[in-house]
């Protein structure tokens, strides 16, 4: 018996948390729900626990990826990325300055992966 899948790319669209988002003490819970390649690189689907408000309107999906700190964060807790299923805490802690102008984001990260 075949199987037959189909799918929307608006299905599985989520806004991206830009670092127009972030702010110190921003936060969000959520479980990875799936992966993608972006020109930036790779890039993640969060499920939240809590909703955000985005522009006045409340999202429960959104996607997080390129930013440099958030990387880093990554790779502090010896991950080279997240996969589908984890669940994440990420907490933006701050700013630091960088010779190209604009500041990097901080992050700190906790992933529990089931």
């Amino acid at each position: 018996m075949s199987k037959q899948f189909k799918g929307k790319t608006e299905d599985a669209a989520a806004p991206f948390l830009g670092a127009e988002f972030w702010r110190e003490a921003t936060e969000i819970h959520g479980t990875v729900l799936r992966c993608f390649d972006t020109e930036n690189g790779r890039a993640y689907v969060i499920g939240l626990d809590k909703p955000v408000d985005l522009g006045g309107e409340e999202v429960d999906e959104v996607a997080i990826g390129a930013l440099r700190g958030f990387l880093m964060a990554l790779q502090a807790a010896r991950l080279e990325a997240l996969l589908p299923h984890d669940h994440v805490t990420v907490i933006c802690t701050g700013t630091t300055p960088t010779l190209k102008g604009s500041p990097r984001l901080n992050f700190a990260v906790q992933v529990d992966r089931p």
